[in-house]
């Protein structure tokens, strides 16, 4: 196989691989809302829906709705990420904050049983995992066949990676990647997993998942800490082409830190940014320039005349790559938004009347650095930058398919400079 031919594969089983974004999943809903009509329409409909976070929020609302064509599937998606703001997903810290301080005071002098386990009171977010997605539907689409459901958490007991996984049949699951490290679990996957996966740590409190047979089971935070882009579960589940759908570019190097005679310290933000872009991104962008390279290895092995060992069997796995081009995109659209919206002095004083949790948040996370607003978007639902990240999503997915003929797919077998765009 090389480049020429690569845009003809048809492959059989195709994984949508759907990164962690807290509240840039709008984004990745607007992606998937253009990406899914243009798979079945060349005949590549997704048989795996493979999430951590946010991901596993969209796979979960996805899989709701697989029952239904292919073209009215996007807008009940979308109208789940519209509708949600601050307070469908965390209690006011104006409200909680003065009794998360108390704990974390009754915790410090060792008052028993006193424990803090989260910044943030997620209620909210636990009645809305229960109505957002109809989970019957659920049920009902896995068991007929029509998808299959990964949601990817991380283990409170020993901070393994744990890949709960929902598909009609009793076939074996892949055994324990202990180089990861890995597990996989069969589930019937509901609210308890989805939330597990989102729980971002430290802000939002672990989730207990009971198991299959009942028994109470474990607790678990959000599999971003581990496995932000669960590439490898999708392959290990039997994938044999995968589609990934992030919030920050796929072949995008660490971006280096510009000296133009700045004195002042990174502040706060940037620090996290930077933190948080070597545990979500890096290592999103390791896997898939991982396969791209084996692809191209084990094309040239295919080629006539080339030495292979006897015995070994290798596939070469196309893919593509769906995400904002530069990684600040989304923090910069967060940024303008919030800042919009402020309206000089007394435009501020009346929006904190309004909303101050929304205003708090924004002050907290805001930054003024190079990547200013990327960590306030992570924790920014608001109506207006979930439109607008949707409306992102759905240009970048059609960007990844301009130019392409209707029902071909612009699969990738290597680095950009090899693969075909």
């Amino acid at each position: 196989m090389n480049d020429a031919d690569v845009a003809d594969v048809r492959p059989q089983r195709v994984a949508v691989v759907i990164a962690g974004a807290g509240a840039r999943g709008g984004y990745e809903a607007g992606v998937l809302s253009v990406l899914l009509p243009r798979l079945e329409a060349a005949g590549a409909v997704p048989t795996l829906l493979v999430g951590t976070s946010a991901g596993a929020i969209n796979a979960a609302l996805y899989a709701a709705v697989a029952d239904r064509p292919v073209a009215e599937q996007g807008e009940p998606v979308l109208d789940v990420w519209r509708g949600i703001h601050t307070t469908d997903v965390f209690r006011s810290p104006v409200l909680t904050g003065l009794g998360t301080t108390g704990r974390w005071a009754g915790q410090l002098i060792g008052i028993p049983g006193v424990r803090v386990t989260s910044l943030l009171d997620t209620t909210p977010l636990k009645r809305m995992a229960h109505h957002a997605a109809d989970w019957s539907q659920v049920r009902k689409n896995v068991d007929d066949g029509r998808t299959s459901l990964a949601v990817v958490t991380t283990s409170g007991h020993d901070n393994r990676t744990v890949v709960f996984v929902d598909r009609a049949g009793d076939r074996d699951l892949p055994p324990s990647d202990d180089s990861r490290p890995i597990d996989y679990r069969p589930a019937e996957v509901g609210p308890a997993h989805v939330l597990a996966s989102a729980a971002i740590p430290v802000a939002f409190p672990p989730v207990r998942v009971p198991t299959e047979d009942g028994a109470p089971g474990g607790w678990y935070l959000d599999g971003g800490v581990r496995l932000n882009t669960p590439l490898k579960p999708a392959l290990a589940l039997g994938a044999d082409a995968v589609v990934i759908v992030a919030t920050h570019p796929a072949f995008d190097a660490a971006p280096g830190i510009a000296h133009t005679g700045e004195s002042r310290p990174p502040d706060v933000d940037d620090t996290v940014v930077r933190v948080m872009d070597a545990a979500l991104v890096d290592r999103m962008v390791e896997d898939v320039n991982t396969l791209a390279k084996m692809n191209v290895l084990v094309a040239a092995a295919q080629r006539p005349g080339a030495a292979g060992e006897p015995g070994t069997r290798h596939a070469v796995v196309p893919f593509l790559a769906i995400g904002p081009p530069e990684r600040g995109t989304l923090g910069l659209l967060a940024a303008e938004i919030f800042d919009d919206r402020q309206g000089g002095a007394l435009g501020g004083l009346l929006r904190l009347a309004r909303d101050p949790d929304m205003r708090l948040l924004g002050r907290l996370l805001h930054g003024d650095g190079s990547r200013r607003g990327d960590l306030l978007s992570y924790l920014f639902f608001d109506p207006e930058f979930m439109e607008a990240s949707i409306e992102c999503g759905r240009r970048d997915a059609e960007a990844a398919f301009a130019g392409v003929p209707p029902g071909r797919v612009p699969w990738q077998i290597g680095p950009p400079t090899t693969g075909p765009r």
